[in-house]
């Protein structure tokens, strides 16, 4: 018999990820907080449920997933039976709930944290910002007056987030109620909707679209998933639930004549919308929910169309439009001209450019890693590990460079249906030189150039780091260019279309680096398009399970991208051929 458990994949992941923070602030041994923070991701990132690999085979299946051994495959049963962790709770004692949620603001680390708690007995973001408005921060050794600003504007990017997650938590959770409705049997259609169909990259709520022929029976399941942590409302077509990540989900159960009007209506955006509308009021029509009407629904208008989108669209009088252009920025005139892009999807992507090993700060070897990305079907590769710049003992430098070539050889030979390049990712100093010197660099096949240390710089120093940094003759790509992390870290600023423009001049290609940071984001990814500067959409993968361009792709869908804005849609001879131009 098949058990039921009282706690899911995210349950665990996020129980896993509480750890390792409240183990930072506690100052813990490094390599314990990693292994947590390991094995929140990987859990995070499974396709399937832990309870169901534990129904497989028990404790010695939860064994073989990577990254867990006996005592977190010890952790994960007791959660799938008690819905608890001993372990947690003990350090929840230790640390109030509040200080761990300061460690979220950006600029506040682990050591920070525990200062103003211990010494200010500062232990929510409320009575920090309070803390930082007073001034006795600014006076401190390792504060000052810029550091106190930086916390004060990452408290309020906090707070501008809300209740929003970044795309790829929401979706893996939206996918996995997805797939236990059509599991059931119970619905003949099931789709996402709203912003997160639309790849916005932080999402309020999850919208989700059905139609059943038992749609109590529907709306039953829905309020009893294991996600759930409070049903807001529940009827006999719609039902709203607080899950347990914090946001809403609402499920809709939709005549199935009227589904594309449905999915076109809730799909959104509101601003789209009301172009739409415009055009269809000019036109003596009206849209709404239930179909597109000649007149109107309340006074017996003729129904147009509501069965597919396609049907809306052809109603309106426009051609399909895709859901990431559905934002109210020239879509409707494009379609009108019939000058809609025809988007880059995740299958034109012929390479990915952007990865690391155990050299640096990767979990896998060189070998581990190419075996793993080749199930991809890529044409090409590169390995790019970390110069030794970042602060880290591993690393690429000149003295293991030969090594490091040797590694690369090594997967060649063993992988030769695949093309590897040699690459670093290379840190872009103060004064934009580069951290491998340039008898390194010519050796290399791509250099990564980035910023990692030393970001808190004007946008006019930012700018010229960059300027200097592209005009090196060995660099092929700007990685993650803003710094920014989805929901946690703010962009920092410079001159974009400058630096834009700059790369352009100089066959420079500027990265949209998924999943997390998705950096570019889709306005800068909108502007690049249009200075025409390439662009490369890569993983930035650290373990064998990173690899993932889904969410790249939905950003560069979102800025209006084709096959051809892209450098690595190109096939490996006219891509080798444009980066030795």
């Amino acid at each position: 018999m098949t058990e039921q458990f009282k706690a899911t994949n995210l349950d665990i992941s996020r129980a896993f990820s509480k750890i390792a923070e409240i183990l930072e602030i506690q100052g813990e041994n490094v390599f314990r907080i990693r292994a947590y923070e390991r094995a929140a991701q990987m859990i995070d990132g499974l396709p399937e449920e832990c309870g169901d690999i534990y129904n497989g085979g028990g404790l010695a299946a939860l064994r073989a997933i990577p990254g867990i051994g006996d005592d977190l495959s010890n952790k994960i049963e007791e959660m799938l039976k008690t819905g608890k962790l001993k372990a947690l709770e003990e350090l929840r004692k230790k640390v109030p709930e509040g200080v761990v949620d300061i460690l979220s603001i950006e600029g506040m680390g682990p050591k920070k944290t525990k200062f103003v708690w211990k010494k200010f007995k500062v232990d929510s973001v409320d009575k920090l910002e309070a803390l930082v408005k007073s001034g006795k921060l600014s006076n401190l050794r390792g504060w000052g007056e810029k550091s106190s600003a930086n916390i004060f504007h990452a408290i309020e990017l906090s707070r501008k987030m809300g209740g929003r997650l970044p795309i790829h938590e929401v979706m893996n959770i939206a996918e996995k109620i997805v797939d236990l409705l059509k599991k059931s049997k119970l619905c003949e259609n099931v789709e996402i909707a709203g912003s997160l169909r639309r790849m916005k990259d932080s999402i309020g709520d999850i919208d989700i679209l059905v139609t059943s022929k038992k749609p109590k029976a529907v709306t039953d399941l829905f309020t009893k998933m294991t996600y759930v942590s409070e049903v807001i409302s529940t009827g006999p077509t719609k039902s709203t639930v607080l899950l347990k990540s914090g946001i809403e989900a609402d499920i809709r159960v939709l005549d199935p004549k009227q589904f594309g009007a449905g999915l076109y209506y809730f799909t959104g955006s509101k601003e789209h919308h009301v172009l739409t509308r415009t055009i269809a009021v000019k036109k003596g029509i009206t849209i709404s929910e239930y179909g597109v009407y000649k007149g109107t629904k309340e006074n017996k208008g003729i129904l147009l169309a509501a069965k597919t989108e396609n049907d809306v669209f052809r109603a309106i009088g426009l051609p399909y439009i895709p859901p990431e252009l559905r934002e109210a920025r020239g879509e409707i005139e494009a379609a009108i001209k019939d000058q809609l892009p025809k988007l880059v999807e995740e299958e034109d992507i012929k390479g990915d450019l952007h990865m690391h090993s155990n050299i640096s700060d990767g979990d896998d070897t060189i070998l581990e890693m190419v075996g793993a990305v080749k199930q991809k079907d890529y044409e090409y590769i590169a390995i790019t590990d970390h110069s030794s710049s970042m602060g880290m003992v591993k690393g690429v430098k000149k003295d293991n460079i030969d090594h490091y070539l040797s590694l690369v050889n090594e997967a060649r030979k063993k992988f030769s249906t695949i093309h590897i390049l040699a690459g670093s990712e290379v840190d872009i100093s103060k004064d934009g030189s580069l951290y491998l010197p340039d008898e390194c660099l010519r050796r290399l096949d791509w250099v990564v150039a980035s910023v990692h240390l030393n970001i808190k710089m004007t946008a006019d120093e930012m700018t010229k780091r960059y300027l200097k940094a592209i005009e090196n003759p060995f660099v092929n790509v700007i990685a993650h260019p803003t710094s920014r992390i989805v929901g946690s870290r703010a962009p920092f600023e410079f001159d974009f279309i400058k630096v834009a423009e700059h790369a352009k001049k100089h066959n420079v290609a500027l990265e949209i680096n998924s999943s997390y940071r998705l950096d570019l984001n889709d306005v800068h990814i909108r502007q690049a398009k249009e200075i025409g500067v390439k662009m490369v959409i890569n993983s930035d993968a650290h373990t064998k399970s990173g690899f993932g361009l889904r969410f790249g792709v939905g950003q560069a869908r979102r800025g209006w991208c084709e096959k051809n804005d892209i450098l690595n849609c190109l096939d490996w001879k006219d891509f080798i051929s444009h980066i030795k131009k």
